[in-house]
């Protein structure tokens, strides 16, 4: 056994400056998919136990340099199953706990069930397979399913339905897997993306990293924020003519055979540029050639390729199951084709989610525009019925302007819109806002005010920056004008159609209780309502209506959301092909401020009540002359 050195020993010197110099040295300037060719390895009972390589999953290498990025604040990743996506995430958190910068690091599941799995399975098997990280982990009672202890620094584990486990630690790296399979709203707070953006406000190199499986088109949240980042593809160089292409699941072919050995040996992934065929034993080569090509949404709706990205602090990511090295082209056919033979839509869409990483479209329910057509009046624009006792408005607030409604409020609910328009201007300064104030706040020909109550959407935070404009923008405004506009938010489902809150929020971004009510709103309730108004049976009178000057663009953003009833019975809105749909959420919000105001009590005026016009008198009985002869005739 060696002595220990004495530090007053000159001769010794040499050696303490040495091992000083291992203390102080730097960690390396390396990515985390270098870190993990060059420090992790999987433990017995994994796929492919041993040195992890990622070139065995090139698809991931672009993801992993992107939270080494400076230009990147989120990164997004949407594939599908056995896609390495679980491996690429404990990769990220072990390169931080080697490589730094080191900060606390939350982990966000969708179940508390998923939680415990991943902290006390797969996270500890890397823990204990990789010496680097094994060595700088605390031992003991501080080893928790709720957070692990490496290099001092705090690795927390939190699931979407606790809003307490995600607000009550702050963290420099966050991530969030399976998006999709998380409520929209955690316990009334809001939904987990922005709780968990709040854990790191307090570090100017934080990271935010969301990971999933793309659900319903139209109504799948990650999906969505693949669409705000830089939208970059995988795609494989044919070949055969050597175009890059996007492989997708219309792109399998495969033989309509009940012998799913025939069907395996079938499927190929044909090249929509010169049709050749790719086998699965073409597959290596294809992701060795792969690379990622940036899309913009075109005019249409649909995703265009571009050459470069536009700038964007979101990266995100997408990659066909069909690149997957664990599955063959058969193996994803055989799983499509039992899938719809079984004329299941749930194992449909799990198929097509799962397998593919692709959106399941469905076809939903809402009334044809041209119902909406049918709601016009002849009353011209700005006219107020004299039943109205009511007026409140609804805005949708956007970038770069405001859409708003105004509907006046009767006996039994009867409504009819007053007007309808889009005020334009940068809503994250006040110009636009100044224009709202004046529509607010119109006079009636009388002196009195049209509108009593505006919603205002409160979901998108105009010029929201933690570093420079700390404070939401919506609030600011309804704090203004206390007492007339008021924020709102919308939820997939509540316990009851609306519930007001108070809150309040100072500059620095601190909660006042007692300051502004924002309302809360049963969007299911309050979208089926206006729905059914519009779509009635032919001859019943309608009590929703509108004014005279509707054009075609308001109507068909009314019934631009469908409503998609899930074999499990879940309700679920959605919005095919991006169609705009924002005087659909400008009614509901002025139906939500309605409600707030009571508009079920509403009295019948005096003038809508129908008096009945008093029986004509029966005429007095008259006895008639007899006839010559008798009543009767011989």
């Amino acid at each position: 056994m060696s002595r220990p050195l004495d530090p007053t020993d000159l001769r010794n010197l040499g050696v303490l400056l040495a091992q000083a110099g291992d203390i102080v040295e730097p960690p390396p300037n390396r990515t985390a998919d270098e870190w993990a060719d060059a420090c992790r390895i999987l433990p017995e009972g994994s796929p492919e136990p041993g040195p992890w390589r990622t070139d065995r999953v090139p698809y991931t290498r672009d993801i992993y340099r992107a939270f080494s990025d400076p230009r990147y604040t989120t990164i997004v990743g949407v594939m599908g199953a056995q896609m390495s996506k679980t491996e690429l995430l404990l990769n990220v958190l072990g390169h931080r706990f080697t490589d730094g910068p080191y900060v606390p690091a939350l982990y966000i599941g969708p179940t508390e069930k998923q939680v415990r799995s991943m902290s006390n399975d797969r996270v500890m098997k890397m823990l204990r397979s990789t010496p680097v990280l094994w060595d700088r982990m605390a031992k003991g009672q501080r080893n928790k399913v709720a957070e692990k202890w490496i290099a001092g620094i705090r690795l927390g584990f939190a699931w979407a339905g606790s809003a307490t486990e995600l607000a009550s630690h702050p963290a420099g790296l966050v991530l969030v897997d399976e998006r999709d399979r998380m409520d929209n709203d955690v316990a009334g707070e809001g939904d987990p993306v922005t709780l968990a953006k709040a854990r790191g406000s307090n570090y100017w190199d934080f990271k935010l990293g969301i990971f999933s499986t793309p659900t319903i088109e139209g109504a799948s949240p990650v999906w969505s924020l693949f669409e705000e980042g830089t939208m970059f593809k995988w795609a494989w160089p044919c070949l055969h003519c050597g175009e890059f292409f996007v492989p997708r699941l219309e792109l399998l072919t495969y033989a309509d055979s009940e012998d799913y050995r025939e069907l395996q040996e079938s499927a190929v992934v044909a090249c929509p540029h010169c049709g050749g065929t790719h086998e699965s034993k073409h597959k290596r080569r294809l992701n060795e050639g792969g690379g990622y090509i940036p899309h913009v949404m075109g005019p249409n709706g649909q995703h265009e390729a571009v050459a470069e990205p536009a700038p964007n602090s979101t990266a995100s990511f997408w990659v066909s199951g069909l690149c997957s090295p664990w599955q063959t082209f058969g193996q994803r056919a055989e799983q499509l084709a039992k899938a719809y033979r079984s004329r299941e839509p749930e194992r449909i869409q799990g198929t097509i989610n799962t397998a593919f990483g692709e959106l399941f479209k469905v076809r939903g329910e809402a009334p044809p525009w041209e119902q909406v057509l049918e709601t016009r009046t002849q009353n011209p624009r700005h006219f107020v019925p004299d039943w109205c006792q009511l007026v409140t408005m609804g805005v949708d607030v956007q970038k770069r302007g405001l859409y708003y409604v105004i509907r006046g409020w009767g006996f039994n609910s009867r409504s009819h819109l007053i007007d309808n328009d889009y005020i334009h201007g940068e809503t994250e300064y006040d110009d636009v806002w100044v224009t709202f104030g004046q529509v607010l706040t119109k006079l009636k020909a009388d002196g009195k005010r049209l509108v009593h109550v505006a919603f205002i959407d409160s979901g998108y935070k105009p010029g929201h920056d933690r570093f420079r404009r700390p404070e939401h923008k919506v609030y600011e405004v309804c704090r203004r004008m206390q007492g007339f506009a008021f924020p709102a938010k919308g939820h997939d489902t509540l316990e009851r159609p609306i519930r007001a809150s108070q809150i309040d929020v100072t500059i620095s971004g601190r909660v006042i209780k007692g300051g502004v009510t924002l309302w809360h709103v049963d969007t299911d309730h309050v979208k089926s309502w206006i729905h059914a108004q519009i779509a009635l049976p032919e001859g019943t009178e309608r009590q929703w209506t509108t004014h005279s000057q509707i054009d075609e663009d308001y109507c068909r953003q009314i019934v631009a959301e469908e409503l998609v009833v899930k074999p499990s019975g879940r309700r679920v809105w959605v919005i095919p092909n991006h169609r705009a749909n924002h005087y659909f959420d400008c009614e509901v919000l002025a139906r939500a401020a309605a409600m707030s105001r009571q508009v079920h009590a509403l009295p019948q005026l005096r003038t809508e009540i129908h008096v009945a016009e008093p029986p004509k008198p029966k005429p007095a009985f008259v006895q008639p002359t007899p006839r010559p002869g008798g009543w009767f005739k011989r």
